[in-house]
């Protein structure tokens, strides 16, 4: 994380005084030992505060957590889940033979609508060329 951090921080420094030479009328200055110092101090600042990071994430899912179990969507998520597996289980599977077979009228239905989508396209480029 802390990489992605000081790429990204490289670059948008370099960006923004790329940025300011050219509206200024000047020539950038920008060098990479100056986009990466300032990525390193970046970096070096973001490091030492990981932790809080983390507890803010843990604090966030905590909260989305308990809000979901107060307000009783845990159960109905639980109960969904439950349901469609009882809906799966009366389901028919079809064979492998049958799978096969659905399969290949599939895949011949695309290649038809695929024919047929490039000779329109065909057709219709051939007669906007003759018109125009």
């Amino acid at each position: 994380m802390g990489l992605l951090t000081a790429c990204a921080a490289a670059v948008v420094n370099a960006q923004v005084v790329l940025t300011n030479g050219a509206t200024n009328g000047s020539v950038a200055t920008a060098t990479a030992t100056e986009a990466a110092t300032t990525a390193a101090r970046t970096t070096a600042r973001a490091g030492g505060n990981e932790w809080l990071s983390y507890a803010i994430w843990g604090a966030v899912i905590a909260a989305i957590f308990i809000f979901l179990w107060v307000k009783g969507y845990l159960i109905k998520i639980r109960n969904y889940v439950e349901e469609t597996q009882e809906e799966l289980k009366k389901c028919s599977w079809p064979t492998r033979e049958e799978l096969r077979g659905s399969t290949v009228v599939v895949m011949v239905t695309i290649f038809i609508l695929g024919v047929f989508t490039v000779g329109v396209d065909w057709v219709l480029s051939n007669v906007m060329r003759f018109i125009t």
